[in-house]
């Protein structure tokens, strides 16, 4: 029986494609109003998204820094890190705030109050710093762990097991009682199974498999 639960964020706790339809919205619009400064943003932005598919499950040449798709990012376009952060901030980080009100997943984010109101331990594991993310869902304070791929306490992108195994360690609980929810089996389910968590996709959850995986009585 488990006794916490572990959420990925992009793509489980909110759908990806109406993201993605309003990012682009998002682009069309910078590219109205300044094309040049845009031409500069989309580039950094797409060696920044092809870094992390290279650095999955290897750890970062650089061990020491925060954020080291980042650095990765800005060693291949020969630039310093601080001179990117900025787009990478905007784009990644900002921008799509204000959206997730509208596209949550709400079955999951009242289950997430609920089981806290409860005294469940739930934590969260993403690739992306997820505290504004969470802050815009409304979660703010339902989790007693948060962390992220790119802090120095990890380093490795899913599905390496480091950031599976520094939740667990946080949470205070076996990796064996955590259910860890996410939405690509490749990454999520990897990485939780590879240290013994068990895995429920987003697509399978529902209020009721969830609480019945935790021992705990139905919403």
């Amino acid at each position: 029986m488990a006794r916490a639960v572990v959420y990925d964020v992009d793509g489980t706790l909110y759908p990806l494609w109406p993201m993605r339809f309003y990012m682009i919205r998002e682009l069309v619009w910078r590219f109205l109003h300044s094309p040049i400064r845009l031409l500069r943003e989309v580039r950094v932005l797409q060696v920044y998204r092809s870094m992390l598919d290279k650095m999955r499950g290897r750890p970062d040449e650089d061990t020491d820094a925060t954020d080291p798709q980042l650095h990765a990012t800005a060693r291949k376009l020969g630039m310093k890190a601080a001179d990117i952060h900025d787009t990478v901030h905007e784009w990644v980080a900002q921008r799509p705030l204000r959206f997730l009100p509208r596209i949550a997943k709400t079955d999951l984010l009242k289950t997430i109050i609920t089981l806290n109101q409860r005294g469940i331990s739930q934590g969260v594991y993403s690739d992306y710093p997820p505290d504004c993310k969470l802050a815009a869902l409304g979660l703010t304070g339902c989790f007693q762990a948060v962390i992220w791929s790119g802090q120095r306490e990890v380093g490795q992108f899913k599905p390496s097991p480091k950031g599976f195994s520094e939740i667990a360690r946080l949470l205070g609980v076996e990796p064996a009682e955590i259910v860890f929810v996410g939405d690509r089996p490749s990454r999520d389910g990897r990485g939780a199974q590879s240290v013994g968590m068990q895995f429920l996709h987003i697509k399978d959850f529902t209020p009721r498999r969830l609480c019945e995986m935790l021992g705990t009585e139905p919403l």
